[in-house]
């Protein structure tokens, strides 16, 4: 165990941005950050914030190395299209083509609906021996994952599984004939000048800064990841290189116009909606400005990145903590830059046209909040993904539990759908919520702002 500790200010500015880090650092037991801000292609603003070793008190600095966790899912997605640029593969083919190991049920599943997270394959990380610090073999993590059910079918809905980018980048492997890290850093790291990015290997890393667990009010060292698969989170990198990396993708250096297009394109359900979900990064929720990033959380680090269409805006935080909420602080430093990204004041209330709906709304909230794939209430790609693992674990929904009140504010007709705007409070917590509502009079998506 180790002393927890007020983080203080390497260089950074005494300013809004830096008392909102220092406010969440303290919050929550964050050693070390690193904070990139770029717009319109120049670094506004970089810095380093508390300490990269608790043990040896050595002050954090920009140039240090963290992992940057499931952020390495984008570098994994850029990878494969690489390949289908070179012909090699493609998108629509299924998985059992280029893996002949994998379960008879995952073999017709399309790479598309891997990198789009909608295979609906199971989250091999919560499976007892195949966590990401334990070492284990592909055999082994076949074998394990074939005894277990599908979390949906595939296509019916949405659902986070680092199983889907760990299949890719043995996909990667097979199609272009070199061990995935090779080829990512042959085709990926080199060409881009990434020299301060590298996939974990077990060996030292210069600068890199110690990784620590926050976990029942102590701060504890981690444990080194396990590199039994790379594809799908074991990147290393620097604010530096990450810096770089928006770049490239801002200049589109890397890929074709047509892959960035993929690249950044919904994921689009058997239903024919979709969700905000590109092929390794997180996309713009409804009636939200223009944005992609994504999160990544390993053993003793966590990581964000946030990139907005808007004057070309990029937030990048490296911390030295797990868990942390690296997507969400980004995305906040860049809301008190330009508070203009911040979501819309809670809208008017209006005469509600249709209370029985509202009734058959609130029932529904319910039901989220209960963890209860009330099919009745819910449209599938709403209630499957509560039966994973994943979903059993989260409380995302739980303040939802006791609503004081649910107010009508507006419909706008979306194809068959309508998205239905509230605004509901619970407590002293207030939101606008935006929920898509079928014509089969039930939740097919709902957007939760903070009002």
């Amino acid at each position: 165990m180790l002393p927890l500790f007020l983080p203080v200010t390497q260089t950074p500015p005494k300013d809004k941005v830096s008392e909102l880090i220092l406010r969440e650092m303290k919050r929550l037991k964050t050693p070390g950050l690193t904070l990139t801000v770029v717009r319109n292609g120049k670094l506004v603003r970089k810095g380093a914030y508390g300490l990269s070793d608790v043990e040896l008190n050595v002050k954090a600095d920009y140039e240090d190395v963290f992992e940057i966790g499931s952020i390495t899912k984008q570098f994994t997605a850029a990878g494969l299209l690489l390949l289908v640029e070179d012909g090699k593969l493609s998108l629509d083919d299924p998985v059992g083509k280029w893996l002949d190991d994998v379960p008879a049920a995952w073999k017709d599943i399309q790479l598309r609906s891997l990198a789009h997270q909608t295979s609906g394959i199971p989250d091999y990380a919560f499976v007892p021996g195949l966590g990401i610090v334990e070492n284990f073999d592909r055999a082994t993590w076949m074998t394990k994952m074939a005894a277990l059910p599908m979390d949906f079918p595939t296509g019916v809905a949405w659902g986070y599984s680092n199983s889907n980018y760990a299949l890719l980048g043995w996909v990667i492997e097979k199609a272009s004939g070199q061990p995935y890290t090779k080829f990512m850093g042959d085709r990926v790291l080199k060409p881009l000048g990434l020299t301060k990015t590298k996939f974990a290997d077990g060996l030292p890393v210069t600068r890199r800064a110690h990784g620590y667990l926050f976990n029942e009010g102590k701060l504890y060292l981690s444990t080194p990841m396990g590199g039994s698969i790379q594809s799908d989170g074991t990147l290393l990198s620097t604010a530096g290189d990450m810096a770089k990396w928006d770049a490239a993708i801002r200049t589109r250096k890397l890929l074709k116009p047509t892959s960035y297009d993929e690249w950044f394109s919904p994921a689009r359900l058997a239903s024919g909606r979709t969700r905000p979900y590109g092929m390794g990064w997180f996309l713009a929720a409804p009636k939200m400005p223009a944005y992609n990033g994504h999160g990544g959380n390993s053993s003793g680090y966590g990581a964000g990145i946030a990139r907005f269409d808007k004057d070309k805006l990029t937030v990048i935080v490296l911390t030295n903590v797990y868990p942390f909420p690296g997507e969400a602080l980004a995305r906040s430093v860049a809301e008190v830059i330009d508070p203009s990204l911040k979501p819309t004041t809670p809208v008017p209330i209006a005469t509600d046209p249709d209370p029985a709906r509202t009734e058959r709304v609130k029932a529904a909230i319910a039901a989220l909040a209960a963890n209860n794939p009330d099919e009745t209430l819910l449209e599938p790609e709403v209630s499957a993904p509560m039966l994973t693992e994943r979903a059993k674990r989260s409380t995302a929904f739980a303040p939802l539990a006791k609503l004081d009140s649910v107010l009508y504010c507006g419909a706008t007709p979306e194809g068959r759908d309508t998205w239905l705007t509230y605004r509901i409070k619970a407590g002293d917590r207030s939101w606008t919520a935006l929920l898509l509502w079928s014509n089969e009079n039930k939740l097919a998506q709902i957007v939760l702002r903070r009002a």
